[in-house]
């Protein structure tokens, strides 16, 4: 193929060098004439070379960010609650965030100048896993390039690569900014040029607007307003509310935008939001007092360095960070420093029902751990086996129906739930799966099946693999029917103590519907490090978090044992993890006098949320 396109061009090379000579006698009366004949001749070929090598050129680039985003190891956060910030490629200024959310939904706020589109596509192609990502909303902030020529772009020409169902802004006519500012009358201008196209997905915010995508609640405190007419104070700005994560989106909006929005709504609360995006990115943006409204923990910062600096000496962001630093702001995102992604998603304190023991009145443990303040339960039905259990009873889902009635009337959910046995139990998975459903749990642990035929423990990984695998996919079609994510264990025999050979399990079985779950404990007291989380293949969908002291399964609360907590920590924030604190923490509870018990949960409660505050 190369030695083809270098005979090409020396063939069009040869051609001209013969032409031209010819050309040039048949004008060489004039001066002027054969001056501009070579310059339309150059003209021309350039122009030819130009159409000819101009797909090899842009391939070259795609490949080229294809290789960037490949190296810069983007997660995949597909059916995830996280927000993404997208760096500049070129150190330029640009606003671009990616956001995905736990039901499946991808939403895209501004995108960037159009020299960003490649890197943008790439991207979402790693955030989404697809090859032609879809959008389910796109917001466009205001009408300036560097939050708008990604998504003009897209329409235009990469239409085959992104598809998107809704786009949400709210632009006035070209004609509002003429002659004070040429940005915005070109983007609209090409806005209202391509409308026809997509006119069916656009929708017009307005101040007020609450409405969801998915599981993302947004709430429009400010829209363009005809007072002002700086684009900037045109900026919309939102809040998004997800998986109890609250972030503020601010585009560019100035002062009078951001005044506007104080005096409206700082009284009522409704402003202090986690995460704050700021505005026009750190600089000139909105005043001290919204930020004060705000009052955010984080702050995003769609930031080059040269911005950051403020290296031309006529910004506004040192002044701008003084302030941040002076709210106390725990973590700032820059975009300076590279794209990066967080998870909105704030890890609920979950325990488990085997802090009482077997047979205790289900109804009254609900009421007890919502009094305790615990955020969710995990229903341990492997404490429900015995003679006479409604769990083995032939009405057991009318009984489960009971139980999420009386979790919803005292306002806590069941996230979580325990099989017995492992899993080629038979009939106690089948309806640990159906009774999970119904109590409207997502996740349930099926212990692993560790012993082989004969009753020997597998200690080989491939066989406990192929075991493993064989059976899960049995239980999948029912587990997917009734919306229930099955979750492996590492436990404490044979190859089943390897967290990383259940991360391999999961990677084999290959479903939306299997996952794990990481046993602090059985891990420690298997001998491994709770670093051992950073060699598995795979991030586990959930946690049971106990303690012992590393020479028995001891489901101490955390602390009482010799679990390094810090390493956990650090561990989880290298993987990622973004899911509950299952605390498995129950022994305790569960061999002390009733009276007792309400003291040891508060104490697990109290030490549960200061390894929940410490997380990513």
């Amino acid at each position: 193929m190369i030695k083809r396109v270098i005979s090409f061009v020396l063939i069009v090379i040869l051609l001209f060098t013969l032409c031209v000579p010819a050309a040039a006698v048949s004008v060489s009366q004039s001066e002027n004439s054969a001056a501009a004949f070579f310059e339309d001749a150059g003209s021309k070929i350039s122009e030819f070379f130009e159409k000819l090598f101009s797909p090899l050129i842009s391939l070259w680039r795609r490949m080229m960010t294809y290789f960037e985003v490949k190296g810069e190891n983007v997660q995949n956060t597909k059916n995830r609650n996280a927000i993404h910030m997208l760096k500049s490629v070129t150190d330029t200024i640009c606003d671009s965030f990616i956001i995905t959310t736990d039901d499946g939904k991808v939403i895209v706020i501004d995108g960037g100048h159009k020299t960003e589109t490649d890197y943008f596509i790439e991207y979402l192609k790693a955030v989404t896993g697809d090859n032609k990502p879809h959008i389910d909303a796109w917001f466009l902030s205001h009408a300036h390039d560097d939050h708008c020529e990604v998504f003009l772009e897209v329409v235009e020409n990469r239409s085959s690569e992104v598809t998107f169902d809704r786009v949400y802004a709210n632009f006035p006519d070209a004609s509002f900014y003429e002659g004070y500012d040429d940005w915005a009358v070109t983007v609209i201008t090409d806005y209202n040029r391509l409308l026809p196209v997509f006119k069916d997905r656009a929708s017009e915010l307005k101040e007020g607007d609450v409405f969801n995508i998915g599981s993302a609640e947004f709430t429009v405190f400010y829209t363009f307003n005809p007072e002002w007419k700086n684009c900037n104070d045109g900026s919309t700005i939102m809040r998004m509310d997800l998986g109890g994560v609250s972030v503020m989106f601010t585009g560019d909006a100035a002062v009078n935008a951001g005044n506007y929005v104080v005096e409206k709504y700082a009284d009522s609360g409704v402003l202090n939001c986690d995460i704050c995006k700021m505005a026009h990115h750190g600089q000139d943006g909105v005043d001290k007092n919204f930020y004060e409204a705000v009052s955010p923990e984080i702050c995003l910062w769609p930031t080059p360095s040269w911005v950051w600096d403020n290296r031309n000496g006529n910004l506004k962001t040192l002044e701008v960070r003084a302030w941040i630093e002076e709210l106390g702001v725990k973590k700032n995102y820059i975009a300076k420093d590279g794209s990066s992604m967080r998870y909105l998603f704030k890890p609920r304190i979950v325990t488990t029902t085997d802090v009482f023991e077997e047979g205790y009145s289900a109804e009254t443990a609900v009421d007890r751990l919502a009094r305790l303040g615990y955020e969710g339960i995990d229903m341990g039905f492997d404490y429900w086996v015995f003679e006479g259990s409604p769990f083995l009873s032939d009405s057991y889902l009318d009984w489960a129906r009971s139980l999420r009635a009386r979790a919803d009337e005292a306002g806590i959910p069941y996230t979580h739930a325990h099989a017995p046995g492992e899993a080629n139990s038979g009939d106690v998975i089948e309806r640990s799966i159906e009774a999970a459903s119904v109590l409207g749990a997502k996740y349930l642990v099926v212990h692993p099946v560790w012993k082989d035929e004969n009753g020997k423990v597998i200690n080989s990984k491939s066989k406990f693999i192929s075991v493993n695998a064989e059976v899960i996919k049995k239980w999948l079609p029912l587990a997917e029917k009734r919306g229930v994510v099955l979750l492996s264990e590492n436990i404490l025999w044979g190859a089943s103590k390897d967290p990383r050979i259940i991360a391999e399990l999961v990677r084999t079985v290959n479903s939306d519907w299997f996952g794990w779950c990481f046993d602090t404990g059985h891990a420690h007291c298997c001998g491994y490090k709770m670093s051992i989380l950073e060699k598995c293949s795979v991030v586990p969908l959930s946690l049971h978090i106990q303690d012992n002291d590393g020479g028995g399964d001891g489901h101490l609360i955390p602390g009482d044992g010799t679990i390094d907590w810090n390493e956990f920590i650090r561990a989880l924030k290298e993987v990622g993890y973004c899911g509950d604190c299952v605390m498995e923490a129950h022994h305790q509870s569960l061999v002390a006098p009733d009276d007792e018990r309400d003291a040891i949960l508060t104490r697990l409660l109290e030490e549960s949320v200061k390894l929940r505050d410490r997380m990513p």
